[in-house]
C-alpha cells in the first residue's frame, strides 16, 4: 500500500501556526511526523485571528447574518504588515528546510506606503524569497491594487516569487480569478506566480486550466482543492507546474492534503513525486 513514506514531500504552502496544530507540537515536529522534508512558510495573524474567530464562531446562532460576520472579521484584521518574527525564528532552527515568504498587505494609505515597502525590502534582505497576497483577508482589488507591488518585486530581484491566494468572487469578497491572474502574468512576463488553491472547486479548476495554461511563468498549488480538480489540472496543464501545498495547520491538515495526491487515479508514482517535491524544488532552484 502506497503511503506518504513512499514520497519525498516539499510543502509549498505552510504556516507557522494554526488551529490544526496540537498545543503540544511545534511546526517542525509536525512536519517530521508527516514526512515533510521542506516547506515554503509564511506567518498568520495568530493572536487576533484565531482567538477571536473561534470566540465569535462559538456564539453564532440563526439570528446572526453574514454581514455581521464580515464586519467582525474586518475588525480583527491588523493595519499595515504582520510581524514575521515567527517565520524567522522557525527557519533559524532548520535553515535548510524552509523558504520564507512575506505576507504583504498592498492596500495602503499613501502616507504609509513608503514605510511598508521599506519593511518588505528589509525582509528581502533577510532572505525572504517570495511574497504572499490574500485578497479576502486584506480586501484589495485584484490586480489593480497589486501592480505597484509586482513592479517593486521585479525591480528588486526578478527571482522573487508572488504567491496569490486565489478564489472566485463572492458576494462578500473580491476574488482573484483566472482572467485577472492572466492580466497580471501578461503585464509581468518575468514574474513567477504561484496560484494558491488552484483547484478550489471543480468549476474554478476548469477556468484556471483553460485560461492560464499558456503562461509559462505560472505555477499551480494544490491545497484546499478538490481531488478531481487537481486531476483535471494534470490533464489540462501537464503535471510539471503543479506544486503540492497543504495550507496547514491553518486551514487544512497535512494528512488530508497528502492523501489527495496519493489517491489520484491513473497517475504514476513518478508524477506524484514531481508534484510532491520535484516541481517546487526546481522552481526555487531556478
Amino acid at each position: 500500500m502506497i503511503s506518504r513514506n513512499n514520497f519525498k514531500i516539499f510543502d509549498a504552502h505552510l504556516h507557522t501556526y494554526g488551529i490544526f496544530l496540537s498545543p503540544h507540537e511545534d511546526i517542525i515536529s509536525y512536519m517530521d511526523h508527516h514526512n515533510v522534508e521542506k516547506a515554503i512558510i509564511t506567518t498568520i495573524n495568530r493572536a487576533k485571528f484565531h482567538n477571536k474567530q473561534k470566540e465569535y464562531a462559538s456564539n453564532m446562532d440563526d439570528r446572526d447574518d453574514l454581514s455581521k460576520y464580515l464586519d467582525d472579521f474586518k475588525n480583527i484584521i491588523p493595519k499595515g504588515q504582520l510581524s514575521h518574527k515567527d517565520v524567522i525564528d522557525i527557519t533559524n532552527k532548520a535553515p535548510d528546510r524552509f523558504y520564507k515568504f512575506f505576507w504583504f498587505n498592498p492596500k495602503l494609505n499613501p502616507e504609509e506606503e513608503e514605510n511598508n515597502y521599506k519593511i518588505l525590502e528589509d525582509h528581502f534582505k533577510k532572505s525572504f524569497i517570495g511574497v504572499k497576497i490574500h485578497g479576502s483577508f486584506n480586501f484589495f482589488k485584484f490586480p489593480k491594487d497589486i501592480l505597484k507591488l509586482a513592479a517593486f518585486m521585479q525591480d528588486f530581484d526578478k527571482k522573487i516569487i508572488l504567491f496569490i491566494h486565489s478564489h472566485p468572487k463572492t458576494k462578500f469578497y473580491d476574488g482573484s480569478e483566472p482572467q485577472d491572474i492572466a492580466k497580471l502574468a501578461r503585464k509581468f512576463p518575468d514574474l513567477r506566480i504561484i496560484v494558491g488553491h488552484a483547484a478550489y472547486c471543480m468549476e474554478y479548476a476548469v477556468g484556471v486550466g483553460l485560461l492560464l495554461k499558456k503562461f509559462d511563468n505560472i505555477y499551480f498549488e494544490t491545497s484546499c482543492s478538490v481531488s478531481l480538480g487537481i486531476y483535471n489540472l494534470i490533464k489540462t496543464l501537464g503535471h510539471k507546474r503543479l506544486l503540492f501545498g497543504s495550507d496547514s495547520p491553518t486551514t487544512s491538515t497535512l494528512p488530508i492534503e497528502i492523501e489527495k495526491i496519493i489517491s489520484l487515479p491513473r497517475t504514476s508514482n513518478e508524477v506524484k513525486q514531481d508534484i510532491f517535491y520535484n516541481n517546487v524544488s526546481n522552481l526555487l532552484k531556478s
